[in-house]
């Protein structure tokens, strides 16, 4: 990265609580509340004792189902089951299955083979990793988008391989919100963000190109497909078409970028990312309050959290990150939390949490008399207007800051890991703040000032 931004939530003081990553902690199980109709005809091949796969025979029998009612009202034709088989795999023991020639091929894999019509997936490695650091959602969520292609194959469907994969994310989104709706799986909504957080782990490598046959889209591009299934329902997947919507993958500036990974240094982007976002504000707020200018943040205090600084005349005590309303100035524990930050999101991660608390700044000085939930989410759609405008390069005649491959994903990855607890009630789930962030960076600022 060269630069960027986000926003949480303020009353008098801000705070953006951060938890431990996923892969540290793992996340809170989901249960399945009844048998989906159908699961005692799930046959599957393979080691049927293991855990995973009684979350997998449960999911399979609802999409089977589901896809019979579903498939269609949007196709106009009959749903044809899945009817080739269903394998588990050990690829420390098992043979291969088919479509196959080695089992190492299934090593960390689940796939949809269309030429045999057989659903394959790695029952020893990828699935009870996924299910430990992501919880039990993701289990059912991976075969959602093995359905999707199931479905790509009885609908004729082409596209790049992009497009593909972000149809079948899609379709996994709205699968998801009608096994929450019937009760099929139990997850709340800190299940569905942990889910998200598995979607994002399955990302690109930084730097693939959209066009790339073996491309499935960026973590931004794979939420955001997931979302859109979630939000707008099926019809919307279908319509899914190359180019539409826009694949996000972007190219490392030069060879140096490359071989930093798309980071920079953590003190640079402490250092340097709050005189960009000063340009950022500078320029954008006038054309959002039709006039005014921006008045720059008094302060930044990064602070050692043993010696917390005051706000309003009090310690500051228990917070790592906020924005100081009756003293303006944006503190941040820069000793424990934003450093394990950068060591985990990446500098981007970083930007977008400091850049949050600029979003807050932007609506006090407007006077925003919405409620908590609302200015933070609020400011998370202004922290994604921020980025695009960084993507774009609109302010090239004071700003040099450029976007990195990766660096989108880094700010998801912040909105959907680093937060305490208790934020949710008070910022938005990460699911909600995710959504909101994306409206920022594809329709802009103005976008973020429509009632939430």
């Amino acid at each position: 990265m060269r630069m960027k931004l986000l926003a949480t939530m303020a009353t008098v003081l801000v705070l953006a609580g951060c938890s431990a990553a996923p892969s540290s902690t793992p996340a809170q199980q989901s249960g399945s509340s009844k048998q989906p109709d159908g699961t005692a005809e799930i046959s599957i091949h393979g080691d049927t004792s293991s855990p995973v796969n009684d979350i997998a025979v449960k999911a399979i029998g609802d999409l089977q189902k589901y896809w019979a009612d579903e498939y269609p009202k949007l196709y106009g034709k009959p749903y044809k089951p899945v009817e080739g088989g269903f394998y588990s795999v050990m690829p420390s023991k098992d043979d291969p299955p088919p479509c196959t020639k080695d089992v190492s091929e299934v090593s960390g894999n689940a796939f949809y083979c269309s030429s045999k019509d057989v659903v394959a997936w790695d029952a020893e490695g990828l699935l009870p990793d996924l299910q430990s650091k992501f919880g039990d959602f993701v289990i059912p969520i991976v075969f959602a988008h093995e359905w999707g292609h199931a479905v790509q194959g009885r609908s004729n469907f082409t596209a790049r391989t992009v497009t593909k994969e972000l149809q079948a994310d899609c379709f996994a989104g709205g699968w998801a919100k009608h096994a929450q709706a019937a009760g099929v799986f139990i997850a709340d909504s800190a299940q569905l963000d942990a889910a998200l957080a598995g979607i994002l782990q399955l990302r690109d490598t930084p730097g693939t190109s959209n066009i790339d046959p073996s491309a499935h889209g960026s973590g931004f591009d794979r939420v955001g497909a997931f979302q859109d299934g979630y939000d707008h329902g099926m019809q919307k997947c279908k319509d899914y078409r190359d180019d539409d919507p826009v694949v996000v993958e972007l190219p490392f500036n030069d060879a140096e970028d490359a071989a930093r990974g798309g980071d920079a240094p953590y003190a640079s982007i402490i250092n340097g990312v709050p005189y960009d976002l000063e340009d950022y504000w500078t320029q954008v707020y006038p054309q959002l309050t039709g006039g005014d200018k921006w008045v720059p943040v008094r302060g930044l205090e990064p602070f050692d959290p043993a010696k917390p600084p005051a706000c309003g005349g009090s310690p500051a005590e228990g917070y790592v990150l906020f924005y100081c309303v009756p003293d303006d100035y944006i503190g941040w524990d820069n000793v424990d939390m934003m450093p394990e930050v950068y060591r985990q999101g990446g500098d981007f991660a970083v930007a977008t949490l400091l850049a949050t608390q600029y979003g807050l700044a932007a609506m006090t000085r407007a006077n925003d008399q919405s409620d908590e939930r609302t200015q933070s989410l609020r400011g998370d759609c202004f922290a994604g207007a921020y980025t695009a405008s960084v993507v774009l390069g609109n302010r090239s005649a004071t700003s040099s800051y450029r976007i990195s491959p990766g660096d989108l994903d880094e700010a998801i990855t912040a909105l959907l890991v680093f937060r305490g607890s208790a934020d949710a009630a008070r910022q938005g789930s990460g699911f909600e703040r995710t959504r909101y962030y994306r409206d920022g960076v594809i329709n802009g600022a103005e976008a973020c000032l429509k009632d939430s």
